[in-house]
């Protein structure tokens, strides 16, 4: 019934990080999962003024980083207030506080720092900083950092929409990333995409389905990888596209040596099911009339 691409992603561009969890430490650090630094854009980022605050973390001297940023912070700064929170969600530079930590992050959220919003909506999803899951807030903190501009947050919050399975919360959803796809946000591209797939299938739309299929096969190609994840599992399973272990086991061998998450748990499965299909004896060709 839905036409077959072909794939082929052996070169894997790291430039992009897994980010739908990502924690960002403001302007003077970019971290991927919880404490990955990434010095290009920290560099390419740098706010005057934080430029000292940015020296002494780049130094490592975290308790001459914590003390310049409680200067900004006393001063009004709410992205120093969140940065706050991060070192002492984490301990550097000053005690653990999970209690203090999230003091910072709702005054830094009450004062329009989207990040900070965005950081709670993600705590109460997963019962961190001594709160208890609450979807409600959840969805609350995600609202909040969309509306103060975090486009992590409205695809975030699209996504939940989606998850809401009616029409009117589809249709939400659809119109909160359109203007993050017009604009090539790759995030957004790719919750698009599963959206597309996911109705097309429930919808028997092929057109939809390979519309989706096309437009995470152009941000794999690109590297992006939950797209290169996604079609990597789309090739072990074999539901959507057809199976081609082989060529999933290279997309997740690169994205294993890069630490991409999931991704050996992955590579594993794929090995296991190349291995079983090699005990597997060929078919006997017909015998001869």
């Amino acid at each position: 019934m839905f036409s077959h691409h072909k794939w082929n992603y052996v070169e894997i561009k790291t430039r992009y990080i897994v980010k739908m969890k990502k924690i960002l430490f403001a302007t003077l650090l970019s971290f991927s999962c919880i404490s990955a630094f990434a010095a290009d854009t920290a560099k390419a980022n740098i706010d005057p003024t934080f430029a000292k605050a940015q020296e002494l973390i780049q130094a490592k001297n975290y308790p001459a980083a914590y003390q310049e940023l409680e200067r900004l912070a006393k001063a009004g700064n709410a992205q120093a207030l969140y940065n706050l929170g991060y070192l002492t969600q984490t301990g550097q530079g000053t005690t653990k506080d999970d209690k203090k930590a999230l003091k910072y992050y709702q005054d830094a959220s009450a004062k329009g720092y989207s990040v900070a919003s965005y950081v709670l909506a993600q705590s109460y999803a997963v019962g961190q900083l001594g709160l208890a899951k609450d979807e409600k807030k959840v969805r609350e903190y995600l609202e909040k950092s969309s509306a103060q501009g975090f486009d992590d947050a409205t695809v975030e919050l699209a996504v939940l929409l989606f998850s809401e399975g009616t029409p009117a919360s589809d249709k939400l959803g659809l119109q909160k990333l359109d203007p993050l796809v017009k604009k090539d946000f790759a995030p957004a591209i790719h919750a698009k995409a599963l959206y597309d797939i996911t109705d097309g299938l429930k919808k028997k739309n092929a057109s939809a389905v390979n519309q989706g299929l096309k437009s995470i096969q152009d941000l794999a190609k690109k590297g992006y990888i939950p797209a290169l994840m996604a079609v990597g599992n789309m090739l072990t399973n074999g539901n959507i596209i057809d199976q081609n272990l082989p060529e999933a086991q290279k997309i997740f061998s690169e994205l294993a040596k890069n630490n991409v998450p999931k991704a050996k748990e992955s590579l594993d499965v794929v090995n296991k099911l190349i291995a079983e299909k090699g005990k597997t004896p060929a078919p006997k060709a017909p015998a001869k009339k």
